[in-house]
Formats: C-alpha cells, structure tokens, sequence
C-alpha cells in the first residue's frame, strides 16, 4: 500500500482489530498508516499443544512424507519450533511443501525452505485448485494445523486417494482479558469498523461480548470481513456484514473497506 501521509482516507475513522495478540500489530500499523486509528482488541492466544506425542512422531517420520501443507503462518512457527526443540534439522522435509498463501510462504522461505505451490486464492479450496494436476493416490500428506482449523482441506485429499495424517501444532484460546473495556468502546459509539480476519475470531467475539451485548448495539458499526468463509460465520452469529475482501489477505480487507468507506 502507498504511504498517504498523516491525512489518509482512514482519517476519522476509529477501527477494532480482533486478531490474535501475536499478529494484531501488523494491522495496526497498516490501519495507521492510512490515517486511521486503531483500537487493539486480541482475543485468540495460540498455545502449544498439552501433548505434542503426535507432532513428535509426525517430525520423526517427516522424510517420509511425499508433500507437507501448511495453511498459515502460525502453523510453520509452532512446527519449525518444536523442530528445533527435538533437534530435528530442516534437511528432514524431503518431500514438497505447499504453503496456503504468500504470508505462510514467506514464514517458510525466510528459514531457507523451498515452496513449491502458492495458490491465487488463499483458502484450501484454491490450494486443491493448484494441487490437482501434482496429488497421486497413495502419497503421504502431513496437514500441521490448528485444533480448530476447517476439515475441508483434509477431506478432500483423502477422497482423492491420499495418505492424510493431520497434526495439531497449536491450540487456539480465547483471551478475554480486554472485553469490558472492548464493549464499552462499542456501547458509546466510539468504533466505526470491527475487521474480522478469521472465523474463529468472529466465534470468539460474539463469545467474549455475550455479557455485553445488547439489542441494535452494532447497527452503527460496519462488519469487514477476510473472505466469504469468515463472512458467513459472522452471519451466523447475527451480524450484519457490509465488507468482504475479495483478496483473503489483511491488504485486500483494507482495500476493500477502502472502497466501501468511498462509496458511502
């Protein structure tokens, strides 16, 4: 995104970012930078898993496997950690590795790995797109994932005919710490836009403001949302969404608000 200098097209507008505490600054200063002012509210804490037995064996048994996916940049960071705490060196992904996006594909490249498949639309339905014409029936698949991550993407491989084994590398929690604050933030009219970069956030908000909620109180907020998968979980939940990115990544949900913000 181009600098726009301290009056940019967000000027005015205050924004709550609900994304997990270990990546919401990257949004907030993206938020900034265009002139906006952004109101922090983390509600995800990703945590190791209590029993890591089979991670553990998914590592040891990791040259074995024909093609590892990862499908976000949490995922390559809890792996390549506990890599590193059994001593396992990079040499052992003998296999191909496809990444669900660029920002996961840079987690992994930045420690020296090779990505062979990036897809053009950034959820499991585009990496099996751009998979189709590499997947065998038979090969090995390691999926390291969240405990909460969709089951699309696995059902779909072993249908095709392939070896799945699904890992969970990290947990994912909620952190409420901050509602009351969040919600009163809300109640006095002082949020403009919530940005909803996932569904689990969508679920963990409506969770954390429960005790807050009350009826209308979100009619004057815009609802801005990742992609067409978060979106729907915020329907759901009783929201009325008015963006959805077209580009599931942070830039192309700022993009679009942008051109909802210009259109009203």
């Amino acid at each position: 995104m181009t600098a726009v200098g301290s009056r940019g097209p967000l000027t005015g507008k205050q924004i709550m970012v609900t994304r997990a505490r270990s990546q919401v600054q990257e949004l907030v200063d993206k938020i900034e930078h265009l002139g906006g002012e952004a109101y922090a509210f983390p509600l995800l804490k990703m945590i190791p898993p209590a029993d890591n037995t089979r991670l553990d064996e998914a590592i040891a048994e990791l040259s074995s496997y024909e093609w590892v996916i990862f499908t976000s940049v949490n995922g390559v960071r809890f792996f390549l950690d506990r890599m590193q705490q059994l001593e396992v060196g990079l040499q052992a992904f003998a296999g191909r590795i496809a990444a669900v996006g660029p920002k996961t594909a840079q987690a992994l490249t930045s420690h020296g790995l090779e990505v062979a498949v990036i897809p053009s639309d950034y959820v499991a339905e585009g990496l099996l797109a751009s998979l189709h014409e590499q997947l065998r029936p038979g090969q090995r698949v390691l999926l390291p994932r969240a405990d909460i991550a969709r089951k699309a993407l696995p059902a779909e491989l072993q249908e095709r005919g392939l070896a799945v084994t699904e890992v969970d590398v990290y947990h994912t929690v909620i952190d409420a710490s901050l509602a009351p604050e969040a919600a009163k933030e809300l109640q006095q009219g002082r949020i403009d836009v919530i940005l909803f970069t996932s569904s689990s956030t969508v679920t963990h908000f409506i969770q954390a403001m429960s005790p807050y909620a009350t009826p209308g109180w979100l009619d004057q907020v815009r609802i801005a949302c990742i992609g067409p998968i978060t979106a729907d979980t915020a329907r759901q939940n009783g929201l009325v969404v008015d963006v959805v990115a077209s580009e599931y990544t942070v830039d192309g949900l700022l993009e679009a608000l942008l051109e909802n913000l210009g259109g009203n």
